[in-house]
């Protein structure tokens, strides 16, 4: 059913892409929530905020734009660097349902910003892969990563991801080290260079609660469907990760080598979620690299038969989790 579609029929995919985010949106574009904030919410965001805080509706539909464009973008980006089939769109499918996990998250929060920011550094990344230093590549990748962490505080851990995606590609020269740190503090030294125009106090405006950022919040498990959802996440991962590992031996280097960013982008993704407080869209920071990881699971499982039900069963909770999460 869903996989012969998502293998074959194209304009079929295209109806399932936007009939089914429609019915998870409904209520919210009915009533729209009001607009995201959290403890980690930083200058960019909270300038955005305080222009749109009164115009719900319009958040609310912007918001599904533009997480429709980033689930097309990163489908794109997925199959031009052959990570998944040309003619899916099983990952702008699967992108979609996650960053729709709750009614309250439908509207304009600081992750949804930050997640569009490192989808452009991956693309950035990606690229580095494909010339033989890729410095700019590697600064303008940087430049994203930072740009998210003005958005939201812990997008800062992605810098790991980087890292760690230099030990995959196997650029040890110093240069792409050095540019990294270059590309990522330049939007910082640009905050700097207007706080101090403006007159006002750095720290203060980027740092007042930072004691609050390190506290690990478990508040989330007083939520049993919350419970529920994070257990069938972390079931469906467990065997895209053991899956996309263990092809990876039989695939192109190219392949390996992407699909090895992705698995480290998704552990170094394990640090924002456990110190994140905004616990209704917790599963925003694992929406990238679950979207290649899940697609790889139920693509490459060769009985439909299961696949299907294990799909089915995901559409239905996510479904489920929106309309009675309480």
């Amino acid at each position: 059913m869903f996989i012969k579609t998502f293998k074959k029929n194209y304009p079929l995919q295209l109806l399932l892409l936007t009939t089914i985010p429609l019915i998870m949106w409904a209520s919210a574009l009915a009533n729209p929530p009001e607009l995201n904030r959290s403890i980690f919410d930083m200058p960019i965001y909270n300038m955005l905020y305080s222009l749109t805080k009164d115009y719900r509706l319009f958040a609310t539909i912007a918001s599904f734009v533009l997480i429709f464009l980033q689930a097309i973008a990163l489908n794109y980006l997925f199959s031009e660097n052959h990570l998944c089939q040309k003619n899916t769109f099983l990952p702008a499918f699967i992108y979609i349902i996650l960053m729709s996990c709750s009614r309250e998250s439908m509207t304009f929060s600081s992750m949804l910003f930050a997640n569009m920011m490192i989808i452009i550094a991956l693309h950035f990344f990606f690229k580095c892969h494909d010339k033989k230093e890729g410095i700019d590549e590697i600064f303008n990748a940087s430049f994203f990563l930072a740009l998210a962490t003005l958005f939201y505080v812990p997008s800062v851990f992605f810098m790991l991801w980087m890292w760690g995606g230099f030990i995959v590609y196997k650029l040890y020269k110093w240069r792409s080290w050095i540019m990294s740190l270059f590309g990522y503090l330049t939007p910082f030294m640009l905050i700097i260079i207007y706080y101090y125009l403006m007159n006002k106090n750095i720290i203060t405006s980027l740092f007042f609660n930072v004691n609050e950022w390190i506290q690990i919040d478990f508040s989330f498990l007083n939520t049993p469907i919350q419970v529920v959802y994070i257990a069938a996440i972390l079931l469906y991962a467990i065997p895209a990760i053991f899956k996309t590992a263990s092809s990876r031996a039989n695939r192109i280097i190219e392949y390996r080598k992407k699909s090895g960013v992705l698995l480290v982008m998704f552990f170094i993704a394990i640090i924002p979620f456990f110190l994140s407080k905004t616990q209704t869209n917790m599963s925003f920071v694992f929406a990238i690299p679950l979207s290649f990881l899940l697609c790889n699971l139920f693509l490459e499982n060769p009985k439909e038969k299961y696949t299907n039900m294990f799909l089915l069963i995901f559409i239905l909770l996510s479904i489920f989790k929106v309309y009675f999460q309480v």
